[in-house]
Order: structure tokens, then C-alpha cells, then sequence
């Protein structure tokens, strides 16, 4: 009875061993690496070191830095020499995040921490009192002690660190102790969960009790040294110690909290597929997995249900295997992404949180590697094993092992394969395997090892591309022949093809799928439509696509052919995927599935259905996923695990545990469906970069951010930051390419803004002054969403023009203005109402008078007609006399009534009147502003002859002192014409002050140097009293109070003819001690023909004087006053004026001048030339103007190149590397501005610019900032007015070799420049040759010689362009002609022509807006001007 349990027992464990045999087993998950390396921004290609901080940025130590990763962008931290908070040495071993989430970097330097908040980092270093090299400061190892310390491995003894104090403790070996550490090179520590600290050094392994000061040692029990030198540690979640030493891994026997001074160490060899070799590190991730790195063999996983190791080395034709076999760092990040730090070539990544898919692949170098990558066709063996039939033979793969056996065609020998090629497998009843290629059929017994040929008849039907064995034991054959049925036992063949006469034939010899249905339908797939066969009869029903039939097959191209477990038949084809309907009456009908639904591929390959229901697709470009019941697809790409590339026709399995099994031109992708899992983590995204005009914050705006801008939680803005832009990124790396982004700035954008991992930026541009919040969240590459990150609140300041204060005070001008203009026509309509009353009133009366005169009248006639019986003949001749008078009086009343009509026009006159004597005013206020502003080109002129002058060293100090005065005055002469070209501005309080330290004496002394010799020449005593304890500096405008002051004393000299002007300064009250503010009091006293009472009054208004004659007596336009009054108010004073007819007049102002200091003095230095030589680009389309900046150019030494306009300019930048381009604003052809926007987009396709970042200077004759601000828009870094001031060039020129050579651009350098032969004899009195002729080289000459050329330039390009000035204005083309005056305004400010200048400008504005009738009215003034340059081209002519 026993003997027979026995045997029954033994028969139940064969059993259960021969089913679990049968199984397939579903082959390991593939690991498949991206990679990052220093191509990405890596600091070095060794990464010895690998953490993840609490915000969740990645961090590499390497041998030469730190390297920040936030999935898209690396930050590299270095040491810096003149930085102490830098990174104390760039040999990053250790990399550490305490409890705290403190991040520590172990170096050979010493330990450091990092401060996120500074991005700076804080240096520890033990404080030992006996020096022992510098071995205690490199760091091998860090770990918390669980009390807030850290205990630290260095090459010179163990280091414990309280993080609180900074204080450290040093455990070092000491020769002959036992209880001392055993050896001063420590690699590794870990801490178990007793608190025990577990010691890896370089002779053995240690460990120290809680508490203790003594070492427990616990060497090899063999005496294998190799063993004793530990370079990893790690104690797992079980309590076991995993020991990495340099000669393999072990691992403790049990908890090791257990162990003694004897611990039992267990050694994992090539029985748990481990290879021997140096263990350099080790990792438990959250999953518990044990991660091995070897320092040859590569990266290593312990699988504990198999106790086994898995595998994953570098392979030469795999990119995505891991990087190197050589593993140096472990690290698995919180969203579960693997990192693996190898010693050669950076770090590789992989998501074990996703995927699940294995590869099964060709590995050229391995025992039992397959024949090939290509796999056509795949069969389960029935006992765990699978036939992968391939373009290079058929392979017999063993799914746990990796292994195959490989059968191959062997033309020399019948028992083999027909050929090399299997496109199809089959098994029949008997268990033969049926092999179909390219050269027929075979027939391989597993049994006995023997191969069997078989030929369907034709070469075309011996090309098989698919199997099936029927219900009944048949093979059926598909070909490109036709389909065939072949019986395995008596061989005999049934073919069925394509017949055009028969209708019910097969409906294309190219035959692929076969499928028989559960109700024993037979299902064919053809290259022309579905075939549903009547084995019976041998006939065919044809289903096809109908373009006119959305419920047709979707294509005709049949690929495969599936029945799922529901009975419903799936057809995939080359145009998408077919669910099969079948109605009540038979007919068929398909729902179609493509790429418009989700695919991600219309080409199906295979179909094979999961024990979920879930339909796996295989295409042209991965494997995509059905779920029936909601139509919903979800896509999987060689990204997720796949292999790469296509798949093959028919080429799929379902195993018996469930595995699917789909062959492509890459291999196998295999995976059990359970097991495939998305990556559920969501990441967290962060704001990265912020830019201002496309410029880093720290750049654009120095100081406006405290901190890193990952940190940063509000930032404000100045209006002028009108382009600004956020960088972001989601801290999830599992595919950080895949992921993406949703971002909105509330207040702005009104939904959230979806983008990819292509465009982690958002650009806003001009936004409304207020407070915006910005808030961005991410996708990782499954779609899960995160919450959004922390707000970015931007405040945006308004401009000026948009604060509340200005438009308050805007709008109560207006109001005022309204009301004065209120006031003004009510006080009109009054006027004229009295006038048409008496009007009215006299009409009324002469009528009223005529009534009366009729009324009398009237009574005469009453009288004769009562005694018309005695005088009828009298009453007839009165009665034609009323007759007459009643006409008369008709045309009386018709005069009144055109009295009426002709008030109602001469109201209308009036009105009109009024509004043509506001127009007079405007005219007048704008020709004043046009004059001001051009002024300015002769004032120019003068100063820039003045500055040549001073060039000669001939001249005499008393001359050189009058023309270094003239030069000052005219300076100040210019500043206050350039307030006076708007002069609307200083009406409406918008004039900008300056608030400089000054000397109020040398103001006062300079005011009356001014006028000395005018005093002597009139013979007018000038005096001037200074009060006692003025001020010596004072704080205010000195420009304002000379110009005030130069206009009263001028003033005073103007109407005074003999006696004496006095100006006097005193203190009008006691200083304020509080405020430290002087009320000065100017006064200004003269003898001249005083003011009369009434006209006070108006004195200080625009345009007024005291009597009429005086601005043809005296001069003047009436505005000095005017501006004085204005100033001294704006500069917070009071003006009064007190004058006597005939005896004199005193003007007096009081301003408060704060307390001051003495001004700094610039130091008087001679310009030197520049350093280097640049290659300078001029566009200008004036000869005149060519000139004067070429020969500017060439004086100061560089090179020069001109071009006419805008388009030639571009095409020369196509050309020729210039280091400056000076662009004229009007240019035919292409404008300045239209120019530089193209320069600055890189040029036209055909001819991209070859510097488009080069420095360009607007050249404009118009000085307003609305011409400034435009030019500057279109990518202008500066500009220039004409005429150009040398100074102001000569400055340009030095700014650009200051920026060519910061961008690194070689530049010639300047050639030394000494004195002339000529200069070295007129310095030494040295007389050689000729005489010079009259004027060469006396003073002005350079000048006077340059002049001539300008002027005979400007005579020989007059003729063409009168000519299209004349044709410009005919064809009423504003800008050509607006452009054409512009230039010659240009030129005219050159010759110092003032009046062509001033004329050129008038008619430039006329023509931009399009008032040709100005333009015409002026055009003979313009002639009459250019008539002299035509009349005489060469002559030098005098200053207009």
C-alpha cells in the first residue's frame, strides 16, 4: 500500500512538472536606457556619484564638477579661486540628502553643504590636531547616524559630523589596539536598523555599536584578502548586509542585527548568474530590488523569486543598453526612474515605473545567440519553448534562458530546410512542424530530427506567407500562388486561385491570413478584399472596400485576421482596423478604426487579444492597444520598451500564460499584459529661467532677483521690460522629451495653454501695468497630470504717462482748458448776442416809425375819402398815391427781413473768424517750435568750427580764452534751443530739471564775463553786488539760472543807452536750518527807458512787449520773458518786475537753492586714438553726407565702406564682417529701419548676413524721440544727429571695439600715429620748399578744404535729385519725396546752410503728411536756395 502512494505520488509530481513544462515562460522585462553625457551639458563623462534634492533636480559628482539636471538643461557648479562659496574642489565622490533634505557633496577637498536659496556652498573641515596629510579631507562615503549627524568615510579614518555645530569627531587606526578602526581607508559605511554603524575599509569590515567607541571586526572566515577590501555597502529593508568587495559580492546570513563578533557572510558567484569581478557599488530601490554595478561586467539586478541575477551590459549595437560596463554610481529617483553612473561614458536612465515590455533580440557575442533580428513568424512548441521562424533560418528559443537552437538550410544535405527563409509555421496533429519559405514547404519531425520537402506545384505558390491547421487535421497554405489545402498524411494537395472568368473564385492569388471561426466559417485574406470560403462547394464570397460605403471594409490589402473571445472577427489591413458585424440577413458590415481615431498607424500587422478583452495591435510604427468597449487606444513606441521599427505581416503568438509574442525587422517585443503599467507619478513642475528681451534676468536686470529663479515667488517689472519670458521644466525623467505643459498668467490668458517638451517657454509681450499670477503644471509621458506649481506673482509698473497722478493732473488740465474755451465762447455768443440785439432794436425802431407814418396816412385817407363825394376825381388820384406807398412799404419789410438774413451770415463770418485766429495761433506756436529746432544745425556748425580752432596750438592764449567762451556759450545757447524746440512742454510743466552741485559764484562771474565787453562798448557802467553770506555751492539747475539771468541782464543792456546795469544777489530771508534750503534772491537793475504802468501787466505773457515799437527798435520776439517766468516757477520761485518810465526798470526772481558741495571736476584729458581698427559700413544715400563721414572715418583711422541705401547695405553685410554700420532713417530703395530688421533676422534665405548681432548706429536729421524710439524698435542700439559731432562719433567708434572684442571678434590694432613730416617742421620753425599758398595751412584749413569738397558733391548730385524730387511730387508720393528732403536737409546742415536746413525740414514735414499744397507753395524759395550750389558747384562759398 505504500509502495503504490509512493507511486502515485511520484506519477502527480511527474505530472505537475511535465503541465508547468508545457507553460511558456514570459521572458525578463527589458531594461532600455536613454543616456545623458557631456554632449547634454555633463561636467566630465565620469559620474561617481548620483543624488536627487528635495525640490527634485537631479545631481552628478563627477572628476570635474557638479552637475545640476532638471530634464532638459544641466547646470554645472565648479570651484572658483576668487570665489570662497564656490565648490571647495571639482573630484565630486559622495552626494548625500539628509532628513532635513540638506543636500552635502563629499569631495577631495573637503565636505560641503549647499544652499539652494544662494546657490553658494558652506565648507566643513575637521579640526585635527596632529597633521596627517590631506587624506581626512577626501570624502569616500556619507550616511545620516539617525540623530541628525552624519558619519563620513574618508581616505584617513572615520569622520563623525554634528551638522548643528559643525564639530567633528575622528576615529583613526591605531597600531596595536584591536579595538581601533582597521584600517584608515574607509570606502563604504551603512547603518542597520539596530543604530549599529557597519564599516567598509580597505582591510576588512568593521562595525560600531550605538554608543561605542570600540570596533568589532569581522574579517573573511577563508582568508581571501580580496574579500577584506569592501568598496560598497548597503543593508537592506530584510536587515541584510550586502558587501561589495574587490573580489565579488556577498551577503550576510540572516538579520544582521543578529550577528555577533562573528558574522556568517555568504558569497553570490556565477551559480546566481553573477560573474566574479569587483563590486563597486550597491542600491536597494522602493521596490526592494537589489542593484548591483561591477566594475567590468556591468549593472546587475537580484531577482529573489528566481535567486538569480539579471543581467544589463553595454552592447555595441544597442543604444539604448547601458552606457558602460564599467558602473561607478546607483540611484532610483521618487517618480522611479533607475540611474546608473558609469566611469566612461556619463549616466543612463530607465523607468521602472512603466513599461513592462521585453526584447527579444540577437546578441551577436552570446552562447546560443538567434540567426537573426528579423522574425516573419512565431509558434509555440508546447513546452515553454517557441519556433521563431526567420529570413536566415528557424530558431528553437527558450524564453527563461535567452538560448536558441539554430536550424539553417544546408543546400549539400536533403535533411534541412527548403530553404533559408521562413515566412510561416504550423503544427499538425502528429506534433510535425510545417515550415513554409520561399522554395515550398517542409516538414520537420522534433522527434527524430528529420526534415521532409514538399512543393505546391509553381514557384509563385512555393513563396508561402501563411499556415493553419483546420478542425479536420488539414494544413492550409497561403501563397502568392493562391491557397492551398495539403493533407500531413497522404500529402496530397488542394489549390484554389483566382479565376477572371469565374466570379466565385478566389478573389487574388496573394494570399495571406486564414482564419477559421468558431461556427466553422472559413475566412481568407487576400491584396484584393475578405473571402469567406464554402470548402464544401470550393466557392468565394468577396467582401471589399467601397469608397461610397463608410460600413465597407476600410482597405483591400488584408493582413490579418482575429477572432476574439466574444466570437467577433477582426480584419486588420493596410488601411486601418475592421470590426466585423454580421446582421440578422447576413449581411456584413465593419466599424473602422485609424489613425483620425487614435492608432498610431494604419498599417496593421497582427491582431492578438489579452485575457482582459484588450486587442493588441502591432503596426508600421510600435504596438497600440483597443479597448472594445469604449473605442479608446493607448500607443506604445520603442520610447516604452518595444523594439524598434516595424513589424512583420501575421508575424504574433499568444502563449498559454498570456504572453504576447509580436515579430518585427528588430526582433521580438514580448510582454504579458498584466504587467504593463503607466508611470502614475505626476511631476512637478518648476519655473527654470526668466528672460528680458531675450536676455538671462541676472543680465538683463542685475540685482532684480535675490536667488535662484527656480525659488522666486515675485518679481516686478518696469513698464520698459515689455518682453519678457518664463522657462519651465517637469522634474519627472522617465521621457522628459514626451512630456507636457500647461501654463496660464491669470489676468492675461483666460484658459490654461497647452505645449510640448519642445516649448517649455511662454513669451508675453506689452501686458497692462497690474499684478498677474503665473502658474504652470505638467504631463509626464502617460498623460498624468500634476497640480500646478508654486505661483509666480509679476507685478508690471505703469509707464509715467499711466500713473494715477499724471492722469489726474491730465485731466484737470483739460477740464481747465475746457472750461477756459467755455468761457471764451460763452463770452463770444454773448458779445455777439448784444450786437443783434441793438441790430434788432434799431430795425425795429425804423419799422415802427413807418407804421406810424402809415397809420397817419392812413387817416388822411379816411378823411379824403369822406369827402370823396365832393373831389372824386382828387380821391382817385390819393387812392393810386396809397397804392404806390403800400408797394413802398412791401419793400420796406423785404429790406428788414434781408437785414435778418445778413446778421445770420455775419455771425457766421464771426465764427469763422474765431476759428481762423486759433488756427494763426497754433501756426504761429508750431513755426516758433520749427525755428527753435532749427537752430540748432548753424549753432552746430559753429560749435564744431569753434572745436577746429581750438585744434591749432598757434593761437594766442587771449584768443584761445575768447573762442573757449564762445565755444561754452554756444553750447549753452544749444542746450536751451533744444527746450525750446517744444516749448508746449515747458507750458504744460513736463520740463526736466537737474538738481546739481554748482558754484553760485562762478555762475554769476561766468554770467557777467558774458556781458563785459558789450558794457565797454556802449559805454554802461555793469556792476555786481554779491550779499554777505551767500552760499559758496548750492544745489539746483545752473543751466535754467544762467539762461534766466542772461535774458534779464540782456535785456537790461538792450534798452539801456547810458548809465548802468546792476545785478544783484543777496539773501531775500534767513536760511532755513531744517532743510538746509538758501532763498537767493537776483535782481536786476538798469537806467534804460523803463515800462509803462499798463503794460506790466502783460510783460511776462508769450509774445508780448511793453509797447509795439519796440521790436523794431530794440528786436525780439517777446517769448524771453515769458520763458523766465516759466522757469523760475518750475525751479519753485516767484519773478517780479518794478519799472519807472523814463528812470528804469528792476527785475527780481527768489529761488531756493538747497546747500551743496563742490563739484567734481572731469579731468581735461586729450582724446587718444582708439585701440583698434574697425571696419565701419555707412548707408547714405547723399554724396555731401558720404563725404563728411568718410572723411571723419578715415581721420580717426579706420576703414570705411558706403552704400546708397538700405538694400545694398544688407547684401554688403552678406559680404563683409563689419564691426559698425552707421544707418541713415531715409533711403531709397530700403529705409534704415527696414534695413536693420532684416539684418537682425539673419538676411534673406539666398543671402543670410554674416554678423546679424553687428552694432548699428541710426544717423537721423531729426532729433525727436518719437524718430529715436522707432529706430531703436527696429533693433538700432544708438544713434546720431546731423550734423555729426565728432565727439559723439568718436565715442561710438569706442564703443564699438568695446563690444566687438567682449564678443570675441579680432580686431587689427590701431597703427601708431606720430606727427607729420609738415607738423615736426611748423613745431620746430623748420622752413622748407615753396611758401604755403594763401590759406593751406593756416587755421580752419582742413576744415575750408572739406568744405569745398562737400559743397562741389552736393553741386553734382543736385540736378538728379531736383529731378526726382520734381517727379516725387507729381506722383503725390510722400515718402520718396519726404526721403529726398530729409537728405537734403541732411546736407544743408553740413554746408551750414541754415536756411536751406530750416526750409528742407519744413517742406520734409509737409510731405509726410501729405500737405502737397505747402510743399508746391514752397518749392520756388527751395530753387531760389539751391539756384547758388548750381550757379557755382566748386566754390567754398561762406557760411549761410
Amino acid at each position: 500500500m505504500k509502495r503504490t502512494m509512493k507511486q502515485l505520488l511520484a506519477a502527480l509530481a511527474l505530472f505537475w512538472m511535465l503541465v508547468a513544462g508545457s507553460q511558456a515562460v514570459a521572458p525578463t522585462r527589458s531594461l532600455r536606457f536613454e543616456h545623458l553625457s557631456v554632449a547634454h551639458g555633463l561636467a566630465q563623462e565620469s559620474v561617481l556619484a548620483i543624488v536627487q534634492d528635495r525640490d527634485g533636480f537631479m545631481w552628478f559628482g563627477s572628476q570635474a564638477g557638479l552637475s545640476r539636471f532638471d530634464g532638459y538643461r544641466v547646470v554645472v557648479y565648479r570651484h572658483e579661486i576668487d570665489n570662497p562659496k564656490s565648490l571647495v574642489n571639482n573630484w565630486v565622490r559622495v552626494l548625500h540628502v539628509d532628513a532635513r533634505g540638506d543636500l552635502w557633496i563629499g569631495t577631495d577637498g573637503g565636505i560641503d553643504r549647499f544652499d539652494p536659496n544662494t546657490n553658494t556652498f558652506r565648507h566643513y573641515f575637521p579640526q585635527e590636531t596632529v597633521r596627517r596629510g590631506n587624506g581626512n579631507r577626501h570624502i569616500r562615503a556619507i550616511t545620516d547616524d539617525g540623530g541628525g549627524g552624519l558619519w563620513v568615510a574618508t581616505s584617513d579614518g572615520l569622520q563623525h559630523l554634528d551638522t548643528a555645530t559643525g564639530k567633528f569627531t575622528v576615529w583613526h587606526n591605531v597600531p596595536g589596539d584591536p579595538a581601533s578602526l582597521a584600517d584608515d581607508q574607509v570606502n563604504a559605511l551603512a547603518v542597520d536598523g539596530g543604530g549599529r554603524l557597519w564599516v567598509g575599509t580597505a582591510t576588512g569590515l568593521d562595525s560600531l555599536a550605538p554608543d561605542s567607541r570600540s570596533f568589532v571586526h569581522h574579517p573573511v572566515a577563508d582568508g581571501d584578502l580580496r574579500f577584506n577590501a569592501v568598496q560598497a555597502l548597503i543593508v537592506d529593508a530584510q536587515q541584510t548586509l550586502w558587501i561589495g568587495s574587490m573580489g565579488g559580492l556577498e551577503r550576510s546570513a540572516g538579520d544582521v542585527r543578529a550577528a555577533k563578533e562573528r558574522l556568517e557572510r555568504h558569497r553570490l558567484g556565477q551559480s546566481t548568474g553573477l560573474k566574479t569581478d569587483v563590486i563597486a557599488s550597491l542600491y536597494e530601490d522602493a521596490d526592494g530590488s537589489i542593484w548591483v554595478g561591477s566594475y567590468a561586467d556591468g549593472l546587475y539586478r537580484w531577482d529573489p523569486r528566481a535567486k538569480r541575477f539579471q543581467g544589463h551590459r553595454h552592447l555595441a549595437g544597442d543604444a539604448h543598453s547601458v552606457a558602460d560596463n564599467r558602473i561607478s554610481a546607483l540611484y532610483r529617483d521618487r517618480v522611479g526612474t533607475l540611474w546608473v553612473g558609469t566611469w566612461f561614458a556619463g549616466v543612463s536612465r530607465v523607468d521602472l515605473n512603466s513599461g513592462g515590455f521585453s526584447r527579444i533580440m540577437r546578441q551577436p557575442d552570446a552562447p546560443g545567440a538567434l540567426s537573426g533580428n528579423k522574425v516573419r513568424a512565431i509558434l509555440d512548441d508546447g513546452s515553454g519553448k517557441l519556433w521563431l521562424g526567420m529570413n536566415s533560418g528557424l530558431n528553437h528559443y527558450d524564453p527563461l534562458t535567452g538560448m536558441a537552437r539554430v536550424y539553417r538550410h544546408d543546400p549539400d544535405n536533403l535533411n534541412s530546410l527548403a530553404d533559408m527563409a521562413v515566412g510561416a509555421l504550423a503544427r499538425d496533429r502528429n506534433g510535425g512542424l510545417w515550415v513554409g519559405g520561399d522554395s515550398g514547404l517542409t516538414r520537420f519531425d522534433p522527434a527524430t530530427g528529420r526534415f521532409t520537402r514538399m512543393s505546391l506545384g509553381d514557384p509563385e505558390s512555393d513563396k508561402v506567407r501563411g499556415m493553419l491547421t483546420d478542425r479536420a487535421g488539414k494544413v492550409w497554405v497561403a501563397t502568392r500562388g493562391g491557397l492551398h489545402q495539403v493533407d500531413p498524411v497522404t500529402r496530397r494537395v488542394a489549390s484554389y486561385r483566382h479565376d477572371a472568368a469565374d466570379a466565385a473564385s478566389l478573389a487574388d492569388n496573394v494570399v495571406r491570413p486564414i482564419l477559421e471561426d468558431r461556427r466553422g466559417r472559413f475566412w481568407v485574406g487576400t491584396f484584393d478584399g475578405l473571402d469567406l470560403m464554402d470548402r464544401a462547394a470550393g466557392t468565394f464570397r468577396h467582401i471589399r472596400h467601397d469608397a461610397s460605403d463608410p460600413a465597407s471594409l476600410s482597405h483591400d490589402e488584408v493582413h490579418y485576421l482575429l477572432e476574439d473571445s466574444k466570437g467577433t472577427v477582426w480584419v486588420g489591413t493596410a488601411g486601418g482596423l475592421n470590426r466585423m458585424r454580421i446582421d440578422a440577413r447576413g449581411k456584413i458590415s465593419f466599424q473602422r478604426y485609424t489613425v483620425r481615431d487614435g492608432m498610431s498607424d494604419d498599417a496593421v500587422a497582427a491582431i492578438l487579444e489579452d485575457s482582459a478583452g484588450f486587442l493588441w495591435v502591432s503596426t508600421n510604427t510600435g504596438i497600440s492597444r483597443l479597448e472594445p468597449l469604449t473605442g479608446k487606444w493607448r500607443n506604445y513606441s520603442a520610447i516604452d520598451g518595444t523594439i524598434e521599427g516595424a513589424y512583420f505581416d501575421g508575424s504574433a503568438m499568444r502563449a498559454p500564460d498570456g504572453t504576447l509574442y509580436f515579430g518585427g525587422f528588430n526582433g521580438v517585443t514580448a510582454f504579458n499584459p498584466r504587467a504593463i503599467t503607466d508611470n502614475r507619478i505626476p511631476p512637478r513642475a518648476v519655473v527654470t529661467g526668466f528672460q528680458i528681451f531675450n536676455q538671462p534676468v541676472e543680465l538683463a536686470r542685475p540685482g532684480l532677483v535675490k536667488g535662484p529663479v527656480e525659488r522666486m515667488r515675485a518679481i516686478t517689472l518696469d513698464a520698459s521690460d515689455s518682453v519678457f519670458s518664463l522657462e519651465f521644466s517637469a522634474l519627472h525623467y522617465a521621457a522628459p522629451q514626451r512630456n507636457r505643459f500647461a501654463y496660464q498668467l491669470e489676468g492675461f490668458d483666460r484658459d490654461w495653454v497647452d505645449t510640448s517638451a519642445g516649448r517649455r517657454f511662454a513669451t508675453y509681450t506689452n501686458l497692462d501695468p497690474g499684478t498677474y499670477t503665473f502658474r504652470v503644471k505638467a504631463a509626464n509621458k502617460d498623460g498624468v497630470w500634476g497640480v500646478p506649481g508654486d505661483p509666480l506673482v509679476i507685478t508690471v509698473l505703469p509707464p509715467v504717462w499711466k500713473t494715477w497722478w499724471f492722469r489726474t493732473l491730465a485731466t484737470l488740465m483739460l477740464l481747465g482748458a475746457a472750461w477756459l474755451a467755455y468761457r471764451g465762447r460763452m463770452s463770444g455768443l454773448r458779445r455777439q448776442k448784444l450786437l443783434l440785439e441793438r441790430q434788432v432794436s434799431a430795425r425795429t425802431e425804423e419799422i415802427e416809425q413807418q407804421n406810424r407814418l402809415l397809420e397817419q396816412q392812413k387817416r388822411e385817407l379816411e378823411a379824403e375819402r369822406l369827402e370823396a363825394d365832393r373831389q372824386r376825381a382828387e380821391a382817385e388820384r390819393r387812392r393810386a398815391d396809397a397804392e404806390r406807398q403800400k408797394e413802398e412799404v412791401q419793400r420796406q419789410k423785404e429790406n428788414v427781413e434781408q437785414a435778418h438774413r445778413d446778421i445770420s451770415v455775419l455771425s457766421e463770418r464771426l465764427s469763422l473768424a474765431k476759428r481762423r485766429a486759433e488756427d494763426a495761433t497754433r501756426q504761429k506756436s508750431e513755426f516758433l517750435a520749427n525755428m527753435s529746432h532749427e537752430m540748432r544745425t548753424p549753432l552746430a556748425g559753429v560749435i564744431g568750427m569753434l572745436g577746429f580752432a581750438l585744434r591749432d596750438q598757434k593761437l594766442q592764449p587771449a584768443t584761445r580764452e575768447q573762442v573757449v567762451r564762445g565755444q561754452a556759450n554756444a553750447r549753452s545757447l544749444l542746450a536751451i534751443i533744444n527746450d525750446l524746440l517744444d516749448f508746449s512742454k515747458i507750458e504744460a510743466g513736463k520740463l526736466a530739471l537737474e538738481h546739481i552741485d554748482f558754484s553760485l559764484e562762478d555762475k554769476i562771474e561766468t554770467v557777467a564775463s558774458l556781458f563785459e565787453e558789450q558794457a565797454a562798448s556802449q559805454d554802461v557802467r555793469f556792476a555786481i553786488e554779491l550779499g554777505e553770506g551767500l552760499p559758496r555751492f548750492v544745489v539746483g539747475d545752473p543751466t535754467r539760472l544762467r539762461q534766466v539771468l542772461v535774458n534779464l541782464v540782456g535785456n537790461a543792456f538792450k534798452f539801456t543807452r547810458q548809465g548802468s546795469v546792476t545785478l544783484r544777489v543777496e539773501r531775500a530771508a534767513a536760511p532755513d536750518a531744517a532743510n538746509k534750503v538758501n532763498m537767493i534772491r537776483f535782481s536786476v537793475q538798469d537806467t534804460g527807458i523803463g515800462i509803462a504802468p499798463e503794460a506790466l501787466a502783460r510783460l511776462f505773457q508769450k509774445f508780448e512787449q511793453a509797447d509795439s515799437t519796440t521790436t523794431r527798435r530794440y528786436g525780439g520776439t517777446g517769448l524771453g520773458l515769458a520763458i523766465c517766468r516759466q522757469l523760475v516757477l518750475l525751479m519753485g520761485g516767484t519773478v517780479t518786475a518794478e519799472s519807472t518810465e523814463g528812470v528804469g526798470s528792476t527785475f527780481s526772481f527768489v529761488l531756493p537753492l538747497a546747500d551743496g558741495s563742490r563739484p567734481e571736476q572731469a579731468p581735461q584729458a586729450p582724446r587718444e586714438p582708439h585701440s583698434h581698427r574697425l571696419t565701419v559700413l555707412c548707408a547714405e544715400d547723399f554724396p555731401t553726407n558720404q563725404i563728411i563721414i568718410r572723411t571723419m572715418l578715415e581721420d580717426l583711422g579706420h576703414y570705411a565702406d558706403v552704400v546708397p541705401n538700405g538694400l545694398l547695405a544688407v547684401a554688403a553685410c552678406a559680404r563683409t564682417d563689419y564691426d559698425l554700420i552707421l544707418m541713415d532713417g531715409r533711403m531709397p530703395e530700403m529705409d534704415g529701419a527696414s534695413a536693420t530688421r532684416l539684418i537682425r533676422a539673419g538676411g534673406p534665405p539666398d543671402a543670410p548676413v554674416r554678423d546679424p548681432g553687428v552694432m548699428i548706429v541710426a544717423l537721423t536729421a531729426n532729433a525727436s524721440e518719437e524718430d529715436r524710439a522707432r529706430y531703436l524698435a527696429a533693433g538700432m542700439d544708438d544713434f546720431l544727429t546731423k550734423p555729426i559731432d565728432e565727439a559723439a562719433l568718436y565715442a561710438q567708434l569706442g564703443n564699438a571695439v568695446v563690444r566687438q572684442l567682449a564678443r570675441g571678434v579680432a580686431l587689427a590694432p590701431m597703427p601708431p600715429h606720430g606727427p607729420s613730416t609738415g607738423e615736426l617742421d611748423a613745431m620746430f620753425g623748420v622752413v622748407t620748399g615753396a611758401p604755403p599758398l594763401h590759406g593751406s595751412y593756416g587755421p580752419g584749413a582742413p576744415d575750408e578744404a572739406l568744405q569745398r569738397r562737400i559743397r562741389a558733391a552736393f553741386a553734382a548730385d543736385l540736378p538728379a535729385r531736383r529731378a526726382e524730387l520734381e517727379a516725387a511730387i507729381a506722383a503725390r508720393d510722400q515718402d520718396t519725396a519726404a526721403r529726398l528732403l530729409h537728405g537734403m536737409k541732411g546736407s544743408a546742415g553740413h554746408l551750414r546752410a541754415s536756411a536751406l536746413h530750416a526750409l528742407c525740414g519744413e517742406l520734409e514735414l509737409a510731405a509726410d503728411a501729405g500737405n502737397w499744397p505747402a510743399v508746391e507753395d514752397a518749392l520756388p524759395r527751395l530753387y531760389a536756395l539751391l539756384a547758388d550750389y548750381e550757379m557755382a558747384p566748386t566754390n567754398s562759398g561762406g557760411v549761410e
